[in-house]
């Protein structure tokens, strides 16, 4: 990985992650700026360490690859927290700590003896951040949920796909991410008010639900059910004016292509300079139906009503040309293209390159170098930065317990042997 300054803006800050795969993201966003995340894991290793996929030719928990990009930037120990020595060790790290984050089913840590209230009495400053499915309050609070749960529940499932097909996951874990972002976000802002306001503890209850709902009650940048009545549907390649907005080119490559009300005499050029509008494109010759090139069409309201027919125009258009060379040919007209990248495309992307964005790492178990993305944004003063691998099981152990707790060797292996750690 690059070379960077050990610290960032949050390098004062420690961070005790507790997660499931639900709020995990949380603390590796947390890591990038800077804060010490320790992550926190049963003896064997917890379910994050085996998920897919996995590095060819080493197995989990060493091969997980969703490990390691959500766990980079943390260090790692095992303990349990479910046996009282390792509920007592929990406290006393609570006690060096600014943050602790975690995802267990409410009233869960507080059977344990370690919830909030009782974290409180040993750290009065910490700040107690819970991601659950639906929150700690309510009739559903003790509902068990899954990713797929999330976005069925926010609606967010409900606008994916097409309108004539049922509705679709969306890929990639949506509500997790959701969640943790919203997550992240406000212990930020928790941090600042408690060191704007002297100290003090705070508890922030994060509900999957709400955070994924977001993306569903915004839609159209307006709330449409709660102001207008109105209930948004799948809206498959259709773009929120009508219009199709997505078109597969001559190499069966897609691409984003959108004509702007100010740039409709640009593209009206190309189609001259292309001999003819596109085949299949309204008024072709003999249709009653005026030319692109006639007035009508220079009215945008005209051309949301007929969308339809500038769609298969646009289409027609994009047909005749490779991807590469219709968005760059596009991009010189200066009409609104680009690619729709596959992750193949993204990881070869010269802009995320030049951006530093994607970053090489040494994995641990295998030697092999890996590529895995970076961070999302530049600070210029306090650069944020994935600042190490992600941990191997309980490879910190040794160095935070002696070091954080002043546990002597001969008290890190008695408790191996006791399967506390």
């Amino acid at each position: 990985m690059t070379a960077l300054p050990a610290d960032g803006p949050l390098a004062d800050v420690r961070v005790l992650d507790l997660a499931t795969e639900m709020g995990v993201f949380a603390g590796r966003l947390l890591a990038e700026l800077g804060a010490d995340v320790i992550r926190i894991e049963p003896p064997g290793g917890d379910a994050v360490r085996e998920r897919s996929p996995l590095l060819e030719g080493v197995a989990a928990p060493s091969g997980s690859l969703y490990h390691e990009h959500f766990n980079a930037g943390k260090r790692g120990v095992t303990l349990d927290i479910h046996s009282p020595r390792g509920g007592a060790l929990l406290c006393r790290l609570v006690e060096t700590a600014d943050v602790v984050l975690e995802t267990f089913a409410p009233g869960e840590m507080d059977a344990l003896g370690l919830g909030f209230e009782a974290l409180r009495e040993v750290n009065p400053d910490l700040l107690y951040t819970t991601i659950t499915p639906f929150g700690q309050q309510g009739p559903m609070r003790d509902y068990r949920a899954s990713d797929l749960t999330g976005a069925a529940s926010s609606g967010v499932m409900w606008l994916n796909g097409f309108p004539g097909d049922p509705p679709n996951q969306p890929g990639a874990e949506q509500a997790y991410h959701m969640a943790s972002l919203v997550a992240a976000s406000t212990t930020l802002i928790a941090l600042l008010g408690r060191d704007r306001d002297g100290g003090g503890g705070h508890r922030i209850d994060i509900s999957m639900q709400e955070a994924a709902s977001m993306a569903t009650l915004q839609h159209s940048s307006a709330n449409s059910y709660t102001w207008l009545g109105n209930v948004p549907a799948r809206r498959g390649l259709v773009g929120l004016n009508g219009g199709r907005s997505i078109f597969q080119c001559a190499d069966e490559l897609w691409i984003s292509f959108i004509v702007p009300p100010y740039r409709w005499d640009e593209f009206l050029q190309w189609l001259r300079d292309e001999a003819a509008e596109a085949p299949g494109s309204a008024g072709s010759p003999g249709s009653p139906e005026p030319t692109l090139f006639e007035e009508p069409w220079r009215d945008p309201a005209y051309r949301i009503a007929h969308a339809e027919q500038l769609a298969a125009v646009i289409g027609a258009l994009a047909s005749r040309y490779e991807r590469s060379a219709l968005w760059h040919e596009g991009q010189r007209r200066r009409l609104l293209l680009m690619p729709v990248n596959t992750v193949a495309d993204i990881a070869e992307d010269e802009q995320l390159r030049e951006r530093g964005f994607l970053d090489r790492f040494e994995h641990a178990a295998s030697g092999r170098t890996l590529t895995d993305t970076g961070v999302a944004y530049s600070l210029s003063a306090t650069p944020a930065a994935v600042r190490r691998r992600a941990p191997q099981l309980g490879e910190h152990s040794d160095e935070v317990f002696a070091g954080l707790l002043a546990l002597d060797e001969g008290e890190v292996e008695q408790l191996r042997i006791e399967g506390v750690l």
